[in-house]
């Protein structure tokens, strides 16, 4: 097997996740992967397609994935085993804190020779800390870490010097710490490409299919996603990716967009592959209406038939969704209102009224959209116990607006279990009505092995203690799952069990602070051990069933002779080429 220049590592939340007994709670509820968080960014995808095209060689492997998969699973036999000029290891949200660092200890250990690079998010806000760590030797800052992650791996190819690099943070031989500033920020995202057929071929060429899918039931459900930009237009003050974070850790003074002919062109790849829906990640309207109606025309075009997820920043009016409507037979909406209390929502930086996303829904529901998510938030500046459990009335209210139309979903999750690094919140908690219990990286990716949800958050607000927020998180996640079940939203079956979840949710939360209380450590540990099995099912689909979040999707989601076609394409390449050379 070939020798690839960079092996990107996704790793767990929690790398013994699969020993440690932890009540994860439902802080993955609404989103795809599971509490471990197994699935890995789009960065990954679009670095190996960038990298593969300058001419080097990526491999991925997804750590948490293949641990989830199998009990028997043997990180280290399988790191032991790897042989490349350099591991790259994501830390692009706060809760892989813990176990890219692990994995790193591990890859150090068995290749103090190979260069361990860690990038994302989390990565460039912490970076001058997270150098420091024996087994991180650079760190590549900033969102569009392509091209100096490229520079870089063709040095240390090369063994120069890396002082040239932009947005290279790097121990310059012993321990001493050097830092080149954020000098790479592309005005567009045009030079990437989400090309999901990169990821086939690699599958094929490393012989394996678990270690790259994005997250545990990917096969079952291949949902994909199309990119339109690189920053953001909006100042949402609970975001580690605002307008604000990004101009002051990011240095992005303004959004980067892909052009629309190119987002479609992306969409348009995927449906030639897949059958599942394609969520388009940010806002399409952020760029302007101009845009948005360029996009859709162009998606109109290429003749889309795939389920196409929409996420809306404000509430869209009825003629872009009746353009909508025209461009694509199957499509959906989501729109995070994270709270129905006005001035909540406009402390958080979300200034649009009820009414109009009311009016939005029902417009979206008359233009043929499939299905409208409704996503609510616990933990929220001025947010009140009251303030949540009213959520329930509100969406009860909703419903009789709009007939009780089963295609609108509601949710609510806690906003955890962190605070977001570089948000106008956890850099100014007390402003907002804050307290933070964690601040460095190294007191979170502590946190992060504490025994339940409720202690690995890292505030309390002074409306909400953490207790009070746990209990209301369920509470109302118990007043939506019945008033979805009211509405046939969801099944009756399927209600009946979420209910159960919770209320025993509730109960083993109330166990573990009383094991948590126990002073013997011995004992302390023992009584958590015993929970564990119970812990690791309450943990998933806890507020909502998993299957909940589920884009409409057809039965065989994989295009088959398409994809041994791009599988086979490059044998043909080389063979058309040698024949050409022979003559």
């Amino acid at each position: 097997m070939a020798k690839p220049d960079l092996i990107l590592l996704h790793a767990p939340s929690v790398y013994d996740f699969r020993k440690i007994s932890i009540m994860y709670g439902p802080v993955s509820d609404v989103v795809p992967s599971g509490p471990i968080f197994e699935m890995y960014p789009i960065g990954f995808a679009t670095i190996a397609e960038y990298l593969e095209r300058h001419g080097l060689s990526v491999r991925i492997i997804n750590i948490a994935v293949r641990m989830m998969k199998s009990s028997r699973f043997d990180v280290e036999k399988l790191i032991r085993s790897l042989n490349t000029h350099a591991f790259g290891i994501d830390l692009h949200w706060l809760p892989h804190a813990h176990g890219s660092l692990e994995i790193a200890k591990i890859v150090k250990k068995h290749h103090p020779h190979i260069p361990i690079i860690f990038g994302g998010f989390s990565a460039t806000y912490f970076h001058e800390e997270l150098i420091r760590y024996p087994e991180v030797d650079f760190v590549v800052k900033g969102d569009s870490t392509e091209e100096p992650l490229r520079l870089l791996i063709e040095c240390i190819k090369k063994g120069g010097n890396p002082e040239a690099i932009p947005n290279l943070t790097w121990k310059d031989g012993g321990e001493e710490v050097r830092s080149n500033p954020i000098t790479y920020v592309p005005d567009d995202i045009n030079h990437i490409n989400l090309d999901y057929s990169h990821a086939m071929r690699s599958v094929v060429k490393y012989q394996d299919l678990v270690g790259h899918v994005p997250f545990e039931n990917w096969l079952k459900y291949p949902i994909t996603a199309a990119l339109t930009c690189r920053g953001c237009t909006r100042n949402c003050v609970t975001c580690g990716g605002s307008a604000t974070t990004f101009r002051k850790i990011f240095k992005r003074n303004r959004t980067a967009f892909r052009d629309p002919e190119l987002l479609a062109r992306d969409i348009e790849t995927v449906q030639r592959h897949l059958k599942g829906p394609i969520f388009v990640v940010g806002d399409v309207r952020q760029a302007g209406d101009d845009y948005a109606h360029k996009f859709l025309s162009e998606l109109k075009k290429h003749r889309i038939t795939n389920q196409v997820a929409f996420e809306f920043f404000t509430p869209p009016p009825e003629d872009f969704l009746a353009s909508l409507k025209e461009a694509l037979p199957h499509y959906s909406i989501e729109i995070s209102m994270e709270s129905h209390d006005e001035e909540v929502r406009r402390t958080i930086g979300k200034i649009y009224s009820n009414e109009a996303v009311e009016a939005s829904i029902k417009y979206a529901l008359n233009n043929g959209c499939e299905r409208f998510d409704l996503y609510f938030m616990t933990g929220l500046p001025k947010q009140t116990t009251q303030s949540v459990l009213d959520t329930v009335e509100y969406c009860n209210q909703l419903y009789g607006k709009i007939d009780g139309d089963k295609r609108l979903l509601p949710f609510i999750s806690p906003m955890a279990p962190f605070l977001d690094p570089g948000s106008q919140i956890f850099e100014n908690p007390d402003s907002y009505g804050y307290s933070l219990s964690c601040k460095t990286l190294e007191e979170h990716r502590q946190a992060l092995t504490r025994p339940s949800w409720k202690y690995i958050l890292n505030y309390e607000t002074k409306w909400m203690t953490r207790n009070e927020q746990v209990e209301r998180t369920y509470q109302a996640a118990l007043g939506l799952n019945r008033l979805k079940a009211k509405y046939g939203a969801v099944d009756f079956r399927t209600a009946q069990e979420t209910e159960v979840r919770i209320l025993r949710a509730q109960e083993v939360m109330k166990k573990i602070d009383d094991i948590v209380s126990i002073e013997d450590e011995v004992v302390r540990e023992r009584r958590l051990r015993e929970l564990k099995r119970e812990l690791d099912k309450l943990s998933v689909s806890t507020v909502c069933e998993k299957r909940e979040l589920e884009w409409p999707t057809q039965v065989f989601n994989f295009r088959v002779l398409n994809i041994i076609r791009t599988l086979l394409a490059p044998k043909f390449a080389r063979a058309n080429s040698s024949h050409a050379k022979n003559k």
